[in-house]
């Protein structure tokens, strides 16, 4: 806002100043533009870098939405994993319950034959000693071959029961050991689902973090667009003025040419009535016309002098004649009419000294000159100076 006062303040005191009688060259309007264009530079400078960071605010967000899907893929990853751990804890409690069953019917196996032999003890006990009992078998063989099958038969007997018992307790030993197995694997499977699930807390966390992190980065996107909008909206008002001040001043710049070209014929007319009311003598008007004429005989002549820097609205920076006045800031230029002062000529300016003819300008058209400033103040203040101007060479 206090840019475009600034402006709207120097284009009224530019109005102000012609409407006072107050008059600038050209060159020093296209200096003022100098300005507003400067401005325009800041802002457009600001507008890059705010470009440049919000290009980089929405490449972080799309780094922090990679990671967020990233996070999301572990934790899906991660539940499938806890899933599948529970499904083997489940089949490992299953299998440990089935087990448990077996042993529990082998251990009423081992108990009933175990019975069964104490019945068996019982009843030699009551019926005499075991030995009697077996002797008694034996001895009522019929014959030989009676004999032997008897006591082979009681061989098998005794053998078989204690094999029965040995398998059993081997059997239910080793449904032990597997059980033990199963209760050490379900043991590991509990610990990594626990481990699992402080993964996945911890993931889900991060997830949570990165997510906020997100909708921050996208809210200070969205404050960074809007202020590229703004100076984007900045710069097209200071454009736009920027144009309005230039047709401003080029309408004022016409109409003080045109001024100035009716004043002069004004003159003219009125030295003309004075030479007939005089009737001079012929000497007179002859040393007259010489003191007017566009000759380069080296006498003193009054010319329109105005200021340029090698800054101005669509300025190069080199003269006409090749000079670089960027890099010669130094350098004493005049700009002039090719057909009044030709190009390359010498000339002095009363009081300011010595200066080459090396430029030309689209409004520096007969008895003008622009004289070439390195700072843009003194092109200010020079403003419009009507100076005497000999060609020495």
């Amino acid at each position: 806002m206090l840019k475009k006062l600034t402006i709207i303040f120097l284009f009224s005191g530019l109005v102000h100043l012609f409407i006072t009688g107050g008059v600038f060259a050209t060159g020093t309007f296209e200096n003022e533009e100098i300005q507003i264009q400067n401005e325009r530079q800041a802002i457009q400078s600001e507008l890059d870098d705010a470009e440049s960071l919000l290009t980089e605010r929405i490449l972080e967000r799309e780094q922090l939405n990679s990671e967020v899907s990233y996070l999301d893929e572990t934790i899906k990853a991660k539940e499938e994993k806890i899933d599948g751990i529970e499904s083997k804890i489940e089949d490992n409690e299953n299998e440990i319950n089935h087990l448990e069953s077996e042993i529990n019917i082998l251990k009423e196996d081992i108990y009933q034959r175990v019975e069964l032999l104490k019945d068996r003890a019982r009843s030699y006990q009551r019926n005499g000693t075991s030995t009697a009992s077996y002797i008694e078998v034996i001895l009522g063989a019929q014959s030989f071959g009676d004999f032997v099958s008897r006591v082979f038969s009681i061989v098998q007997i005794a053998e078989a029961d204690n094999h029965f018992i040995e398998q059993l307790e081997q059997r239910q030993q080793e449904l032990a050991d597997v059980q033990s197995d199963y209760e050490e694997t379900l043991h590991k499977l509990v610990n990594q689902a626990i481990e699992l699930e402080d993964m996945y807390e911890e993931i889900e966390k991060q997830r949570e973090q990165t997510i906020q992190l997100r909708d921050k980065m996208k809210e200070n996107e969205e404050e960074q667009e809007r202020l590229v909008q703004k100076l984007i909206k900045e710069d097209k008002d200071l454009a736009s003025q920027e144009e309005s001040v230039r047709n401003q001043i080029e309408e004022l710049r016409l109409k003080e040419e045109a001024r100035l070209e009716a004043e002069r014929q004004a003159k003219l007319e009125a030295e003309r009535e004075k030479e007939e009311r005089s009737n001079r003598s012929d000497s007179v008007s002859r040393s007259n016309d010489g003191q007017n004429s566009d000759s380069n005989g080296g006498n003193w002549r009054s010319f329109t002098a105005t200021a340029y820097t090698a800054y101005c609205e669509g300025c190069s920076g080199v003269t006409r004649t090749g000079i670089d006045l960027r890099a010669n800031p130094n350098a004493k230029v005049i700009a002039t009419d090719p057909s009044v002062i030709p190009l390359g000529s010498r000339v002095e300016i009363k009081g300011l000294g010595t200066f080459l003819a090396a430029d030309t300008g689209g409004a520096i058209v007969g008895n003008k000159i622009d004289i070439f400033m390195n700072d843009r103040s003194d092109a200010l203040s020079f403003g419009r100076q009507t100076v005497q101007i000999r060609v020495l060479d």
